[in-house]
């Protein structure tokens, strides 16, 4: 680790205090001079640090700068270890996670970008990614069969759900199966790649893919999207990236630790609005509807369909929800 990464570790480790150039001197076993370059280095790139006599340097409130430094201070100490990548731009964090878990790439791998060119989202469709997102991918290495690793899409929506409660406490809620709604519109996407392993029948590798829109303008989404899609803020947006990714990271891989154990599920289904609501769906191309009567422990809808006098298990699929009026 070079000085300049190193001076902005301890920095961002000790954002509620100021730390003098001796203090991080000795602890890097570098020259106060060697700090100061540093320093000076880390403001031209954009970070407000405050350097004040008697008392040392210190990152104040106004730095929002997404660093794999800045995410490595907030990760819990299990994590802070993970392969962790922050691009300004790239094709496709799912294309670069898909990369690296190919040439061998371990669990809790990560990749953060701020824009995609080529963003991947469900079934095969491009995801709009502009600036003013947040765009992760993060490498899952688990120990399952196939259909019990499918727990995977449930258990990253709660992951960033949680997340967003806990970091930024706005009132965000799941539509099933993993997408993140805000005052109606959609403020994260999500989706889940596997990689399978033949040979043994299980999964070698998930790629789960996780779209913010953090601070995207309305007018940055694509015509077709303008009227779905929403923005977690759209000004005054707080200094809070880091700490969202974090948590983000730190969640999902938590929870991905134990598929099996599925008591998540609970805080899935207090958190997902199609409970109770009339949806649309296909069954064999043939359109249906019906009311959500619940979600089971397997992430299906349990739905009472129209003319029909049984309940529909959908476990997979596409739903639009009728409005409530």
């Amino acid at each position: 680790m070079d000085t300049k990464t190193a001076v902005l570790r301890l920095l961002e480790e000790n954002k509620t205090c100021a730390l003098s150039g001796q203090q991080i001197a000795n602890r890097l076993g570098v020259s106060r001079a060697a700090v100061w370059k540093a320093v000076k280095s880390l403001m031209n790139d954009g970070y407000a640090i405050s350097a004040t006599t008697n008392k040392g340097y210190m990152l104040t409130g106004a730095s929002d700068i997404v660093s794999a430094e800045g995410i490595r201070a907030a990760l819990p100490e299990k994590y802070k270890d993970i392969p962790l990548e922050v691009k300004q731009s790239t094709t496709s964090t799912n294309i670069d996670v898909g990369a690296a878990a190919a040439s061998g790439a371990v669990h809790g791998t990560t990749v953060v970008a701020l824009e995609q060119k080529s963003g991947q989202g469900r079934l095969g469709k491009t995801f709009c990614s502009p600036k003013g997102g947040i765009y992760t991918s993060i490498l899952i290495r688990p120990t399952l069969s196939i259909d019990k690793a499918v727990m995977i899409t449930p258990a990253a929506a709660c992951a960033v759900h949680k997340a967003i409660t806990d970091v930024l406490g706005l009132p965000v809620s799941i539509k099933w199966v993993n997408d993140i709604y805000m005052n109606g519109r959609k403020v994260v996407g999500i989706s889940t790649q596997a990689q399978a392993d033949i040979a043994v029948g299980g999964i070698s590798g998930i790629i789960v893919g996780i779209g913010i829109n953090y601070n995207t303008a309305q007018s940055d989404f694509s015509p077709e999207l303008k009227d779905k899609a929403g923005s977690l803020f759209y000004e005054n947006a707080p200094s809070k990236r880091n700490e969202l990714i974090a948590a983000t990271i730190g969640n999902l891989l938590d929870l991905s630790a134990d598929l099996t154990d599925k008591s998540y599920m609970d805080y899935y289904r207090k958190n997902c609005f199609v409970i109770g609501a009339r949806v649309d769906y296909e069954i064999d191309r043939t359109p249906k509807s019906g009311i959500v009567e619940s979600i089971d422990d397997n992430g299906a809808l349990i739905i009472a369909e129209d003319g029909s006098s049984s309940k529909r298990v959908l476990a997979c699929g596409e739903i639009s929800v009728r409005p409530r009026f």
